[in-house]
C-alpha cells in the first residue's frame, strides 16, 4: 500500500508563489522518492532472485506506478522553481557516486564492496 504524500493544488496566482515553500516541498519529495526507490529495488531484487509471489509483483507495480508519479511532481516542480529561479531551480541534491563494479550486484556484501571501492581509490590512474 503507498501512502500518499499530500499535494495540494496552488491556485494563487504565479506572482503570489512562496518560492521557499516550493523549494521545501521539493526536498520532501526528493527524500520521498529515495524510499520509495529503496523499496522498488528491494521489490525487484526479490523477482529477480525467484522469491517473487503474485502480490510481490503486484506491490512492485503499485510502487512503480507511485515513484513515476512522485518523478513528474519532482520535475514539475523544478520547471516551476527554473521559471522564477534559474539558479535555484538547477540545484539538486548531489548525485550518487557511480556504482562499482562489486556494489551493483545486491547479493556482495556492503563490507566487501567497501574493500574493493577504497583499495581501487588507492589505485593511480
Amino acid at each position: 500500500m503507498i501512502t500518499c504524500i499530500h499535494a495540494t493544488a496552488d491556485t494563487k496566482p504565479l506572482h503570489e508563489i512562496d518560492l521557499d515553500e516550493l523549494r521545501k516541498e521539493l526536498a520532501s519529495l526528493e527524500v520521498a522518492e529515495t524510499t520509495i526507490s529503496a523499496e522498488r529495488r528491494h521489490l525487484h531484487n526479490q523477482i529477480d532472485y525467484g522469491y517473487a509471489t503474485d502480490s510481490t509483483r503486484a506491490r512492485e507495480r503499485e510502487v512503480s506506478a507511485g515513484r513515476q508519479h512522485l518523478h513528474q511532481r519532482i520535475d514539475s516542480l523544478r520547471e516551476l522553481l527554473e521559471e522564477h529561479d534559474p539558479v535555484a531551480g538547477s540545484e539538486r541534491a548531489a548525485p550518487e557516486p557511480p556504482l562499482s563494479a562489486l556494489s551493483q550486484w545486491s547479493g556482495i556484501s556492503p563490507e566487501v564492496v567497501a574493500r574493493e571501492d577504497a583499495s581501487a581509490a588507492d589505485e593511480p590512474d
